[in-house]
């Protein structure tokens, strides 16, 4: 195998198999095989307990994965060498200076070039290279993500317990109509079924 085929097979060990881009926040389940974390909760939203790997169905027994560090440190890199390599394309060029726009501005949220960002329009700007930028917006979007998914979670589990509430409420009240009969259910109030429980 040359060089550039081993390179083309490692950055592909780097990508998650759902999203089929780089790990963004790589998790390893219970059987070794690693996802995205937004990816792998997306694909288990719907399912119900046990939770099973997307890839080989078997069951997680965990479902609070702590980052794979390791993972994410490749794959941060194999994202910057293809962003230097795209960088190099046409479309990646000041139309002005024929410069690479290797630079992001804060203020105004564009990719500029060296000459560009020095310019009186964007001087009193910050400026950080594409590569940081693209990462600390990846950060902070999975912190986003993360808390979204935790306030599900917390939504379901609320509405798991009051759904069990109503079920037990409905089963006290066919108990009680079935011992009291129709006569005594008519004149029952909510609040006594309520103080009997």
């Amino acid at each position: 195998m040359d060089s550039e085929g081993f390179m083309h097979t490692f950055q592909d060990e780097l990508k998650c198999s759902i999203c089929m881009n780089y790990f963004i926040d790589p998790v390893t389940t219970d059987c070794g095989h690693s996802f995205c974390r937004p990816c792998l909760y997306l694909c288990w939203e719907e399912e119900q307990a046990p939770k099973s790997c997307p890839e080989c169905r078997a069951v997680s027994e965990k479902p609070d994965f702590k980052t794979n560090i390791v993972l994410k440190r490749l794959a941060s890199l194999a994202r910057q060498a293809r962003a230097s390599h795209s960088s190099r394309s046409e479309e990646q060029l000041c139309g002005t200076h024929r410069e690479a726009k290797g630079l992001f501005c804060e203020a105004d949220k564009t990719l500029l070039c060296g000459p560009c960002s020095e310019g009186p329009e964007h001087a009193a700007h910050s400026h950080s290279p594409i590569q940081w930028a693209a990462e600390e917006r990846r950060e902070m979007l999975l912190k986003r993500m993360d808390s979204l998914w935790k306030m599900t979670q917390e939504m379901q589990n609320n509405r798991n317990q009051e759904t069990k509430k109503i079920r037990s409420l409905e089963v006290r009240m066919s108990m009680l109509y079935f011992l009291y009969g129709d006569g005594y259910n008519s004149s029952l109030t909510f609040s006594e079924i309520q103080v009997s429980t």
